[in-house]
């Protein structure tokens, strides 16, 4: 705009200097025309107006920025928000943990004896809050840090069956019974601190049996007292 301005002001001044010949008498200045005052006059009306728009634009510009920037603020404390109500979602849902399964799905079944302590695999899943329990391994991992408690009732028919509860590689507490011809069953609890990650499972003693039926005399249990 600026160019365009002076670019006309040479323009009405070049005509004007070369609008008569050259004399050899004294110049004398002449006075512009009336309609070129009217024009200049015209012009500087015209860039003070756009002066004043141009000023109207950058504040309004300063306004949007601000505005858009306080935008972005709020954005990122919703997104930080919604992250926090992710995690809580999150921590709620694993404190939910608790199950309960019977060692056979269907019909009656006497496991054992083995050569070596064999992890029992409850296949009947009764209750599995949290999936923490996987009815494929007979293995429970622990989704928290917490205090978790468990229990476990094996029976046997004229033998002796015996199952231990087992943190990871450790032996917890064993549970076992005899019984020379009639059925008879035991049971054992406990309350273990886990790590998330730790695995809980039993485990069948070498050389003994385990036997469980649609009544579901064999089961294995447990649940999350509270987080740590």
């Amino acid at each position: 705009m600026k160019i365009t301005v002076c670019f006309l002001l040479l323009l009405l001044v070049c005509s004007v200097s070369t609008g008569k010949p050259k004399t050899n008498s004294v110049r004398v200045q002449q006075p512009f025309p009336q309609d070129l005052r009217t024009v200049l006059r015209e012009m500087t009306s015209s860039l003070a107006v756009l002066k004043v728009e141009m000023t109207s634009l950058q504040e309004v510009n300063q306004a949007s920025a601000a505005k858009l920037k306080e935008l972005e603020k709020q954005e990122a404390v919703v997104a930080q928000q919604e992250a926090e109500i992710k995690m809580l979602k999150q921590n709620l849902k694993a404190q939910q943990v608790a199950f309960s399964a019977s060692l056979v799905s269907e019909g009656s079944q006497t496991i054992g004896p083995f050569n070596t302590h064999t992890t029992l695999i409850f296949k009947h899943v009764l209750t599995n809050i949290g999936s923490a329990y996987d009815p494929n391994t007979g293995m429970f991992t622990a989704p928290v840090r917490g205090v978790y408690h468990f229990e476990w009732h094996i029976g046997v028919h004229g033998s002796t069956t015996a199952a231990v509860l087992v943190k990871n590689t450790n032996h917890i507490f064993a549970a076992s019974e005899h019984q020379s011809s009639h059925y008879g069953s035991t049971s054992q609890g406990a309350e273990l601190l886990l790590e998330a990650g730790d695995v809980v499972f039993v485990r069948l003693w070498k050389s003994t049996k385990v036997f469980d039926n649609t009544n579901r005399h064999t089961t294995f249990s447990g649940h999350l007292l509270f987080t740590m």
